[in-house]
This record gives structure tokens, sequence and C-alpha cells, in this order.
């Protein structure tokens, strides 16, 4: 029996074993992708061929396709795999799929049976070069099919909590508020949930986490319901028969809280272990200062170079992150960063690795962040604007032409000095979406902002498979918020703000700033454009396009 998987990748396997042969070709998967998920329908033919070989005449095209459906089928030792004549469909006794599976589960509401499923976002991490037409009709069907899973995980919390099963309500919550932790109805079921089983407590915390969150990446105070539900609880409302914070804080008992306080120890004591290393090792040409800055994946240790004669940062990535990660391969990709030397990018020094210590020193970054200038003046002057965006556009222009994407572009690692503009952390989040690829825990590893993220990079798409328009559609981004006052789809609920971006169109520029001219709005509006194949084509495009409409 043959097996087609798409959640999570894609892969096609015959009793149980995967398939590498001719039948797995790119393109030959992608049709049998297409007729798949087709919803127990036929495609025809001319589909087909429109999705797979958009380039080809009729006449090649045609040929095309019929040489894959030959070899599809003598690659697999069966002559009965396609159905039909002018239109194709899948035999479903020879061969079945998930993405047929969970089609019909949700015809039948069978919630659970989805959930079961879908094992990360449809055909993630999946292209086919050369057919555009394809990727678009793969990101709608992520993007359809991921929100169906959401609505699958809301009802089965919604049922768990009317049946008062608590217990389960708050793993149903907990689950979709890992998949949108930027929205308010999953916080509100696990606050609701942990105060029904008497842990206000951790309901509180659960709230300051999300409303850290939202603050850090969409750069907004989170729902008002989530801070009402957060106050009632403080005052002593909400579940647990109307005990105060306090009795029921002492009401959890010890060893629900012992695993947490034990991990927040061993991380501890791994932290000054790191930096006992650390000082040990590189202090005697590093003089550190006392602080230590949060980055994301790891920390950062600030210290002065007395060979470089420069202000430098340590960086030490998290030993749960270091310990997951393929060295080698970070390590490589850090040297390809490093290699990188252009006056708009803040440089990456040197990185290394030994005694389960990964580090990584670049250069302190001149000037403010673009975050704090932003916090400071909401919109900036427009040729301002275009300054930086262009500042930024040109290190990009160099590091794409080294094959280096940054992939986590927003306001924080961008920096305004007299001297220009300068972009930190670039290839960082590349590297380490590469070194965490070969392991499914690295969907624990988030990194970046929703609120600067291409859809690509919402929808799942990892490491390499990301190209140089990824970071253009952040850069979009960045520009839109340095004339609008806020990041597209601002709008909207946080909660909805992901989903709006995957579905619908950026709002014109011109009806926040009407001094904003056509010319630039179109660029801004190029720039994200849902479709990678409808932005400008690289950064260099991208650049002339923005001094042609400076003033």
């Amino acid at each position: 029996m043959l097996r087609l998987t798409t959640f999570g990748g894609v892969a096609l396997r015959r009793d149980g074993e995967l398939h590498t042969g001719a039948a797995s070709q790119k393109r030959r998967l992608a049709l049998l992708v297409l007729l798949a998920a087709a919803e127990g329908r036929p495609v025809r033919r001319d589909q087909l061929l429109a999705a797979l070989w958009p380039e080809s005449d009729g006449d090649h095209a045609r040929h095309a396709l019929r040489q894959a459906l030959h070899a599809i089928q003598r690659a697999l030792e069966t002559d009965a795999l396609f159905v039909g004549t002018d239109a194709l469909e899948l035999d479903p006794a020879v061969v079945t799929s998930d993405v047929q599976d969970f089609d019909r589960a949700e015809s039948e509401q069978a919630h659970e049976r989805m959930i079961g499923l879908y094992k990360g976002p449809f055909l993630e991490g999946f292209h086919v070069n050369d057919a555009p037409e394809f990727e678009r009709w793969a990101e709608t069907q992520r993007a359809r099919r991921v929100t169906t899973y959401i609505a699958a995980l809301e009802s089965c919390a919604q049922r768990a909590e009317t049946r008062s099963d608590h217990t389960a309500a708050v793993a149903w919550w907990r689950k979709l508020a890992a998949e949108e932790p930027l929205r308010a109805v999953p916080v509100l079921g696990v606050m609701r949930s942990l105060a029904a089983l008497g842990d206000v407590t951790a309901a509180l915390h659960f709230a300051s986490v999300h409303e850290a969150t939202v603050r850090e990446e969409l750069g907004v105070a989170p729902e008002p319901a989530v801070t009402a539900l957060a106050s009632k609880l403080r005052n002593g409302g909400g579940g647990g028969g109307g005990r105060g914070v306090d009795t029921l804080a002492t009401a959890v008992s010890s060893e629900t809280r012992a695993p947490a306080s034990r991990l927040a120890q061993s991380r501890s004591r791994a932290r000054d272990r790191q930096r006992e290393w650390v000082e040990h090792t590189l202090g005697s040409r590093l003089l550190f200062d006392a602080g230590v800055m949060p980055s994301g994946s790891d920390v950062a240790l600030p210290a002065f170079d007395r060979e470089r004669r420069i202000s430098v940062s340590v960086h030490l990535l998290d030993p749960g992150v270091a310990a997951l990660a393929d060295i080698e391969l970070l390590l490589s990709r850090l040297d390809r960063v490093a290699s990188l030397r252009d006056p708009h990018i803040v440089p990456l020094l040197e990185c290394g690795h030994a005694d389960g210590v990964v580090y990584y020193v670049t250069a302190r970054p001149a000037g403010e962040s673009l975050r704090q200038r932003l916090a400071r003046e909401r919109q900036l002057p427009i040729d301002d604007a275009l300054a930086i965006a262009e500042g930024v556009a040109a290190a990009l222009s160099h590091a794409h032409a080294a094959g280096v994407l940054h992939a986590d572009l927003r306001p924080k690692h961008t920096f305004v000095a007299n001297e220009g503009t300068s972009l930190d952390a670039l290839g960082i989040a590349e590297a380490l979406g590469a070194a965490m690829s070969h392991t499914r825990t690295s969907a624990a590893l988030r990194m970046g902002s929703p609120a600067y993220q291409s859809p690509e990079q919402l929808t799942g798409t990892q490491g390499g498979a990301l190209d140089p328009r990824s970071d253009i559609y952040s850069l979009g981004c960045m520009l839109y918020e340095m004339l609008a006052g806020e990041v597209p789809f601002a709008s909207v609920s946080p909660g909805q703000a992901v989903s709006a971006k995957l579905t619908g169109t950026a709002a014109s520029l011109r009806g926040r700033r009407d001094t904003v001219s056509e010319e630039l709005d179109r660029v801004v509006l190029r720039c994200l454009a849902r479709s990678p194949s409808d932005r400008f084509r690289g950064a260099d495009e991208l650049c002339a396009a923005l001094r042609a409409v400076r003033p």
C-alpha cells in the first residue's frame, strides 16, 4: 500500500518504507500532491499542465505530463495508480494520503482525528522551481488547512471546557496558544481553565508572558479582555470558589511548582557555567562588562576587545538549543556570515565551540536602534525613512550576493547613526534554522517577529527554502511602519494579525498619510505582496525603486 504524507513535509512511502526513487522527484511528487489534495474531485489535465509546466508549449507540456504519469507508475510498479483520462484522480485502493484523511475528518467534524493527522504546515519546506502557479496554490492550501486545524483545536478546547474537564481544556488551549501566541482567545481559555483548577498563579503568569510577547512582537498592548481577566483574578475572582491569589497560590502543590523551579535553576546554572567558560577562555583579550543582554535564542555579554580596540557583544547560544543543533553546520553558516564586509552590516567577528558552549562575537552597533527611534517619533520624515530603507537594502544586497539571508529583519536589529544605517544579527536566524532543521524539536525554536515575517515564514518554510524575497517583505513591513506609524495589519486584533497577513492585502499608505506619493505607495505594497513572485526580485531592484521615489 502506498501512503503520501503532506503535513510537515512531503514523503511517499510503500508499506511503511520511504520511497526515494523516480516517483519522488519533486515535480512528480507535486503532481501526486495536487491530485491528493483535490478534496475528492478529479483534476483536469490542463490544470495540471498550468500548475507544473507553465513555461512549456502545449505539446511539450502534455508530453511531460504523460512521461511523469508513466514514470511514477513504473517506479511504483503499478498501472492502477491513476483513474480517469481527461481528468485524473488517485485510486484510493492503491494510494492513501494524510491530506485526504484530514479532509474526510473535516467533513465528518472529527476534530481530534484532524489534529492527530496534522504534523506541521501543509507542504512545509517543499518547493518546485519555475512553477509559480503551484507555489500560489500551495500557499492557499497551506493557509486554509492551518486555519481548519486551528478551528479544530479551538472546538476541542471549548467542548472540554463546557463539560468542565478543565485539565483537558488547559491542554487544548495551550496547544492552540502555541500555534497562535498573539491571539487572545486561547490565552483567555488557558487562564479560565487554570483558575478553575485552582492555579491562579499559573494563569496570571501565562497572561504576563502573553502581554510581553504581544508588546515585543506587535508593538501594541494585549486585548482588553486579557488584562481585565488578569485583574479579576488578582482580586480573587474568576474561579477557584472565590479564593484570593495568596490562598490559591498556597493551594498549588509543591510537586506542581517544583519542575518549573528546577528547570529555571538548571538554566541559571548552565548560564553561569557558560559565562565562566567564556571569561576564562576569552578573558585574556576581552574585558567583560557586568551586564547581560537577552537576545532571542542566546544571551549577549557586553565586552571590550583589547586587540581590535572596539566594543563587542559575546553571544552565548542557549544550552538547550546548542544540545540539539548540528554544531558543525551552524559554525559553517556563521563562518559564511563572518566573511561579509559592508559598511551597512554589523560584522560578525568570530565564532567557536568547546565544552558544550557555542559562542559568536559581533561588533557593538553604532547609534540607536530603529525600534528606539520609532518609539520616540512613531512616524519618520519621508526622506529619513527612505534613507534608512536604502541602507537596509544595500546591506541585504551585499548579503544576498554571498548567499546569506537575514531571516529576522525588524527594527530592533536596524541601527541608525550619523554614519548611516547598519544591520545587526544578519544571517543568525538562517544559520540557526539550518542547524536545527534535522530534528522535529526545531519547531520549539521560535525566532523572529510575526509582525515583520513574510507569509512563507509564517506558514512554516524553514532555513534554506526561503529566498531573498522574504527579506524584501520584512523590509517592506519596516518601511510601512516608518511611514504609517504602525506595521501592516496592526488595525486588526493581535490574534488576527497573522491570519490577515496570510489572506489579506496591506492597506494603502496614502489612507494613513496623504503626503506619501502614489509611486512610493506602490513600491511599499509591492514589497508586501503575499506571493514572492509579485515582489521585487532582489535588493538591488528595490534600491533603484527607492531612489526613484526620493523627494
